[in-house]
């Protein structure tokens, strides 16, 4: 079952809060974070072809749940995705919430 994204306070060019869809993982409630990290995993390891040694962290950058330093993130064809701090993954990862994942068994 697919869940609609929660409504998010974010500010416009302005500066004046306006109500959006969540767009990452540290915009969910953080009752959500944990979950939606340990959903996250399985999604990126098959993307960059490497196998999880520990859970993602939601302050610590993707590469780290890959067992990875450093520079082999950088230097690794999706450098830009392992570089990414768990709170700011797009929920695209996240099956619950991407409608492309939704149909898959």
């Amino acid at each position: 079952m697919l869940n609609t994204r929660p409504e998010y306070e974010a500010l416009g060019s302005q500066g004046y809060p306006y109500m959006r869809q969540a767009r990452v993982v540290g915009e969910l409630p953080s009752k959500d974070c944990r979950t939606a990290l340990d959903e996250a995993v399985g999604m990126i390891s098959r993307e960059v072809g490497l196998t999880a040694v520990r859970p993602l962290s939601f302050g610590l950058a993707a590469y780290h749940a890959f067992g990875l330093n450093h520079r082999e993130a950088c230097r690794h064809a999706h450098s830009r995705l392992l570089l990414t701090q768990g709170v700011d993954l797009p929920l695209d990862y996240i099956p619950a919430y991407n409608s492309d994942c939704s149909n898959k068994p």
